[in-house]
């Protein structure tokens, strides 16, 4: 069957961001603080390329990711962060091993996608998407072994790159950071700053030096 592509239809109930960040880090993948709402003023810059999973994979990669965390009031999507660039870069260092399993666990959801609705995942509707997730996660998808494994591990790679120092290749424009409150890397704390009675300014700064901030 001819496999069907595009950009995303008109999306259904997304998981509230808010919603992901008050329960879905039980995974341990980050400690985060509950904050205030604020609008998200970061500009993006466009991410690196880095490919080792294949474009069709990236692009079911990038729907994964923005089921996870889509954009809101509060923020871009996570792939609009960089998030799918610093999967790939970590597959192609630091997570090599696991780019076999990752790659056909992707590949095989989005067959499933095809076999139901004649469309790669990445274009289908939001609803569509998360019904398939919502499987993923239970195991419940007979096409994708290890299906309920494959959802946590992309759960913490997505919230790795959302959240981790932009020196990995995610968080793009220090969009996570600006989103939990985390101001930067800061070499030291006064005694004003440790009451914690409001938002730190965001400094912006990664933990690997200033030729490492904003990539």
């Amino acid at each position: 069957m001819q496999k069907k592509s595009g950009g995303n239809l008109p999306a259904g109930r997304s998981m509230n961001r808010r919603e992901l960040l008050q329960n879905g880090v039980k995974a341990g993948a980050v400690v985060l603080i509950p904050l205030v709402d604020t609008s998200c003023t970061t500009e993006l810059p466009p991410p690196a390329v880095s490919t080792p999973l294949g474009s069709d994979n990236d692009r079911t990669l990038a729907a994964v990711a923005d089921r996870i965390l889509p954009a809101d009031e509060l923020g871009p999507s996570a792939s609009a962060a960089g998030v799918v660039h610093y999967i790939n870069r970590s597959l192609a260092e630091w997570n090599q091993t696991e780019l076999p399993v990752l790659g056909k666990g992707l590949a095989d959801l989005n067959e499933v996608a095809i076999a139901r609705h004649l469309y790669e995942f990445s274009a289908l509707t939001g609803e569509q998407q998360d019904a398939i997730l919502t499987e993923l996660e239970a195991g419940k998808l007979d096409k994708v072994v290890n299906g309920q494994a494959l959802f946590n591990r992309l759960l913490r790679l997505t919230l790795e790159g959302m959240f981790s120092d932009p020196y990995y290749g995610g968080n793009a424009g220090y969009a996570g950071w600006d989103l939990i409150g985390y101001p930067g890397a800061v070499l030291a704390s006064t005694p004003d700053m440790q009451k914690m009675r409001e938002r730190l300014p965001m400094l912006h700064t990664s933990g690997h030096g200033a030729e490492h901030d904003g990539h």
